[in-house]
Order: structure tokens, then C-alpha cells, then sequence
């Protein structure tokens, strides 16, 4: 009876079939799919920084330049504004398991504003470490009289 049924290899293509799909089909189409999701992670928030760091670069101190025609940064509301609108573009994209952060903001010679964010991205599948995506960008402020 045994040996009957090892001769006869009719409908062995079903069980290929299933493990092929099971063991390599279904974790590629898994892995590529959040591969996707980490690359508009990470367009997402460097079009986040990019938007708080030109709106850290309009915060510029009027009177100061009134006065002494120097384009100035206004320093505490420039951080206001870059982390306003960083929470703003973050929060309007409704993305799951990621969690970004400004995480800094410096002012080169009164009018040039630099910005840096970072993102741990979880991946949906369990046992893969969470990923740490960095974005920076930087904005000059200009005025004329």
C-alpha cells in the first residue's frame, strides 16, 4: 500500500503550488509592500521639514530690519512656526505605526535656518527592528527695501 503510493505522483502540483506560494510568494508581495510604505514615510516627512523650515524662514524681525536693513531671524517665533507647520503636514498625512520628530532647528548667520527630523517607521511585520528615516533641510530669508 505504501510503496502504491509513492508511485503514483498524480496531484503533487497542488502541494508545490501551495508551499510556493505560502513560503515565497506571499513574504515577497509582504516585504514589498512595506517597502512602499517606508519610501512615502520618508517623502512624507522630508516634504514636512522642507514646509517648517521655509516657515521658520519668514519669521523675520521687521523691526530689526526696519531699523538697521539686516534680514534678521525672529528665533522663538521661527521655532514656533517650523514646529506648527511640521505638526500640521505630519498630522494631515494619517499614517500608521511611524513617529516623527523635529528634532532640530538652528539659525546660521541670522537668516539661514537649517531643520532636521527623524521617523522610527515599525514595520507591520513582526520581528524586523524598526527603521530610523532623517531628514534635513535648510531655507535662507530675503528681503529687500
Amino acid at each position: 500500500m505504501i510503496k502504491r503510493f509513492f508511485k503514483d505522483i498524480r496531484g503533487y502540483a497542488m502541494p508545490y503550488t501551495v508551499m510556493l506560494i505560502t513560503l515565497v510568494s506571499m513574504p515577497m508581495l509582504i516585504i514589498s509592500t512595506e517597502m512602499v510604505r517606508m519610501l512615502f514615510v520618508d517623502v512624507h516627512l522630508q516634504s514636512a521639514v522642507d514646509s517648517a523650515c521655509t516657515a521658520a524662514s519668514q519669521n523675520v524681525d521687521i523691526e530689526h530690519f526696519i531699523l538697521t536693513g539686516e534680514v534678521m531671524i525672529d528665533v522663538s517665533a521661527a521655532s514656533a512656526a517650523a514646529q506648527s507647520e511640521f505638526d500640521g503636514t505630519i498630522t494631515y498625512a494619517d499614517i500608521n505605526q511611524y513617529s516623527p520628530t523635529l528634532s532640530a532647528i538652528s539659525i546660521v548667520d541670522g537668516s539661514t535656518v537649517y531643520c532636521n527630523a527623524s521617523a522610527v517607521m515599525t514595520w507591520m511585520l513582526p520581528g524586523i527592528s524598526p527603521v530610523t528615516l532623517t531628514a534635513s533641510s535648510a531655507a535662507q530669508a530675503e528681503a529687500r527695501r
